[in-house]
C-alpha cells in the first residue's frame, strides 16, 4: 500500500499515511485534535494548518478552501486540514497553529525540529577474540584492542571504569563481547553479550523554571519518552540572579544547587527507564542545553561573574565530561555533551533555538523569541546573527500576580471581555472551575482591557469607567475577572493595578530586547519576514493579543509562528548527530552578543516599552487601526 510521511509540528510527531487520507484524518489517528465545528466536512473553515514542506504531495485547493482562506493565507501555505488530501508519496511537514489546536499540552515539551541524518557519538559492535594460550600470552587489554583494530581499523583508548572489568567480562562472554565505542576514540563499555534492545541516550533542557528530558533510541532516532518537572532549584530563587545571589551567600550553596538539579535529572531518567523497560546502564550518551547560569550550576562551576559587568562566562566552548563525574545516573563510561554558550546569559538553549529553527541558514530576515523567565532573542539570517537576553522574570509562570498560577487544571488560560457590557468570558485548563490565572490569560487580560478602554495606554485603570467589576475603593484598585461563586477557591479572582504593572514590566523587557537588536541591524519591523515565538509559555499565548500589548514588533500575524520548545529540539538533534554538534560550535562562534545594559538608550527604550503597546504608538500602526475601529 502506497504511503507518504506526515510530520506534525510543533508536536514532532511522525506518521506514515495512506494515499487519499486527509490531514484531518491523519491528525485524529495521531491523537491530535484540531479545531472543527463541522467534524471535518469543510463547512466551518476552522481547521487551518500551514504546509511547511511537501505542498506538491497534496490535493489541489477545494472550493471550501478558496472560500474560507484569504489570498495572503494561501500564499503563506495555509490549507484546511479536512480538505487537503495526500495524493502522492513524499515528506509533508504540517504546522498546526495555536488557534487550530483543540487540545494543548500543559507543559510543552515538543518543538519544531529539523530532520537530521542519524550519526550518534556512540555505537555498539560485537568483538570476537581468540582465547589466550601458551603461544599467545598477550594481555587481555591488548587482545581486545587488537581484535577491535582488526575489525574497525581503529585502536581506541579504554575508559578506566570499563578497563577494570575487562578480564572478568571476556571470560563471562566466552571471548565474544559487545563493545560500545564513543566518538571512534574510546571504548566506554564492554559487556559479555550481543547487543539487545539498542543504544540509548538522553537530551536535557535545563530551563530556569522547567526541566525537560527526552529518552532517545540512538539506533532508530526515535524519541521514546518525553518528560518534565519544575526545576527543583526554584525554591532557592525564582530567577538566575536570585540563584546566583544565593550561591554567593555561602560557600556550600553552589554544591546544593548543583546537587538538586542532578537529582532532578536522575529522577526523570529513572522514571523514563521504568516506563520504557530499560536500565540506566543502557544510556550511553547525553546532551544538555541551558542558559549560561544553568550551564554553570549544572557543571558545578562558580557562576558569580556571569552576573557582574562585563558578564564573562567561565566556559564558553562545548565540553564533554563523564556522566559519573557529575553524578548522573547512566552507564559508567557515558559522556555528557554540553552545547556551547554565546555570552552573558545567552547559553546553549539559544544555540538549540538557532539550530532547530534554521535561522542560521535562512535567506530571509528572521527573529526568534524564546520566552521564559530568562528570554533569549535572536535576529538575523545566514549573513549575520545577533542575540541578547532579557530578564522577563517569572510573571508568566504566575509569580507576583495576585491570583497567578502555573498552567495546571483550573487555571484560566483564555479571556475575552465584551467592550460594551464589560462582561468577561473565560476558558480554563481541563474545563475545571477557575483557580487562578496562568500566563496566557495575563496577556489576554491586558489586551482585552486596552480594547475595552478599561485601562489606558500607561496601564492605569480608566478613572471615568463605571462598572461594578472595577473596585476603586480597594488598595490597590482591582477588576473582577471571576466572581467567587463561580470559582473553586471561594474567592473572587481579580486583577489589580499591581498585577497589570508586573505584566507591563515583563513585556517591556522583551520588546526592549527586540527593539535594540533591530536598531543594531538598522532595520524596521516591516523587514522581518518571520517571527518565531519559542518556549513552553510562548506556545500558548494568543499572537494577536501579545502584539496588541506590544510584546513583539508590529508585523502581520501571518509572519508569526509558534514553534514550541526549540531549545529541547536542538538538544535532541545534537544527541542524534555529531555533525549537529560541530554546527552548534560553529554557530556559537559566529553569533554576535549584544549586552542590553550597555546600550546607551536602554533605559529610555524600556520606559517607552512599558506603555501599551508603546509610548510611541506609531510603532504599532496595526494597533492604532484596531483602536480606531473600536
Amino acid at each position: 500500500m502506497t504511503k507518504a510521511s506526515l510530520i506534525f509540528q510543533p508536536y514532532g510527531k511522525k506518521l506514515d499515511v495512506t494515499i487519499g487520507e486527509t490531514i484531518f484524518e491523519a491528525a485524529k489517528e495521531m491523537g491530535i485534535r484540531l479545531e472543527s465545528f463541522c467534524g471535518g466536512h469543510g463547512t466551518c473553515g476552522k481547521c487551518r494548518v500551514i504546509i511547511r514542506r511537501g505542498k506538491e504531495s497534496l490535493s489541489s485547493l477545494s472550493g471550501a478552501e478558496e472560500f474560507f482562506l484569504s489570498k495572503d493565507e494561501l500564499d503563506d501555505g495555509f490549507r484546511l486540514a479536512c480538505q487537503a488530501a495526500i495524493n502522492k508519496r513524499g515528506i509533508i511537514i504540517v504546522e498546526i497553529p495555536y488557534w487550530s489546536q483543540l487540545d494543548q499540552q500543559r507543559l510543552l515539551l515538543e518543538g519544531l525540529e529539523r530532520l537530521v541524518k542519524l550519526k550518534p557519538s556512540v555505537k555498539n559492535f560485537i568483538v570476537h577474540l581468540r582465547e589466550p594460550s601458551l603461544l599467545d600470552v598477550r594481555s587481555d587489554i591488548d587482545r581486545l584492542l587488537d581484535a577491535v583494530k582488526n575489525q574497525i581499523r581503529l585502536r581506541p583508548r579504554i575508559d578506566y571504569e570499563c578497563l577494570k572489568k575487562i578480564p572478568l567480562v571476556l571470560r563471562e562472554g566466552h571471548w565474544t563481547v559487545t563493545a560500545t565505542l564513543w566518538m571512534n576514540s574510546e571504548i566506554i563499555s564492554v559487556k559479555p553479550e550481543s547487543p539487545r534492545g539498542g543504544v540509548y541516550g538522553v537530551a536535557v533542557d535545563i530551563g530556569t523554571t522547567k526541566l525537560a528530558l527526552y529518552l532517545v533510541n540512538l539506533e532508530t532516532s526515535e524519541t521514546l519518552m518525553s518528560t518534565s518537572m519544575v526545576n527543583p532549584q526554584i525554591s532557592y530563587g525564582e530567577d538566575v540572579i536570585s540563584r546566583i545571589s544565593y550561591i554567593m551567600a555561602d560557600d556550600e550553596n553552589l554544591e546544593r544547587l548543583h546537587r538538586v538539579i542532578i537529582e532532578g535529572i536522575n529522577r526523570l531518567i529513572d522514571e523514563s527507564c521504568v516506563k520504557i523497560g530499560i536500565t540506566a546502564e543502557e544510556i550511553y550518551d547525553m546532551t544538555v542545553v541551558g542558559n549560561t547560569a544553568m550551564h554553570h550550576i549544572f557543571l558545578n562551576i562558580y557562576p558569580k561573574y556571569v552576573a557582574l559587568n562585563p558578564y564573562p562566562a567561565a566556559l564558553q566552548s562545548s565540553i564533554n565530561i563523564k556522566a559519573r563525574e557529575l553524578g548522573i545516573t547512566a552507564n559508567r563510561g557515558a559522556y555528557v555533551y554540553m552545547l556551547p554558550t554565546v555570552a552573558g546569559f545567552v547559553g546553549g538553549d539559544a544555540i538549540g533555538d538557532i539550530i532547530a529553527t534554521e535561522i542560521y541558514k535562512s535567506d530571509k530576515l528572521m527573529m526568534v523569541i524564546d520566552i521564559g523567565t530568562n528570554t533569549e532573542i535572536i535576529l538575523g539570517n545566514r549573513n549575520r546573527l545577533i542575540a541578547c537576553s532579557c530578564a522577563s522574570g517569572p510573571v508568566f509562570e504566575g509569580a507576583h500576580i495576585t491570583y497567578g498560577m502555573r498552567a495546571a487544571t483550573g487555571a484560566i488560560e483564555r479571556i475575552w471581555i465584551d467592550p460594551k457590557t464589560l462582561e468577561v468570558r473565560y476558558q480554563t485548563i481541563d474545563n475545571a472551575k477557575p483557580r487562578g490565572l496562568c500566563g496566557s490569560a495575563e496577556v489576554d487580560i491586558l489586551a482585552e482591557m486596552i480594547k475595552a478602554k478599561i485601562i489606558t495606554s500607561n496601564g492605569r485603570f480608566n478613572p471615568k469607567l463605571e462598572t461594578e467589576r472595577l473596585r476603586k475603593n480597594r488598595d490597590p484598585i482591582e477588576f473582577v475577572i471571576v466572581r467567587k461563586d463561580e470559582t473553586a477557591i471561594n474567592n473572587d479572582i481579580v486583577v489589580t493595578q499591581k498585577d497589570i504593572r508586573e505584566v507591563q514590566l515583563a513585556k517591556a523587557a522583551i520588546y526592549t530586547g527586540t527593539s535594540i537588536l533591530m536598531r543594531q541591524m538598522n532595520i524596521t519591523p516591516t523587514e522581518i519576514q518571520k517571527i518565531m515565538i519559542a518556549g513552553a509559555f510562548g506556545n500558548y499565548i494568543d499572537p494577536l493579543n501579545a502584539r496588541t500589548i506590544g510584546m513583539y514588533p508590529d508585523v502581520p500575524l501571518r509572519r508569526v509562528g509558534l514553534v514550541g520548545n526549540t531549545a529541547g529540539s536542538g538538544a535532541r538533534m545534537a544527541l542524534l548527530s555529531t555533525k549537529v554538534r560541530r554546527l552548534a560550535e560553529k554557530v556559537a562562534r559566529e553569533v554576535q552578543y549584544i549586552e542590553l545594559g550597555a546600550d546607551p538608550m536602554f533605559q529610555e527604550e524600556f520606559l517607552k516599552a512599558t506603555y501599551l503597546p508603546h509610548k510611541e504608538i506609531e510603532r504599532f500602526p496595526s494597533i492604532m487601526q484596531l483602536m480606531k475601529n473600536n
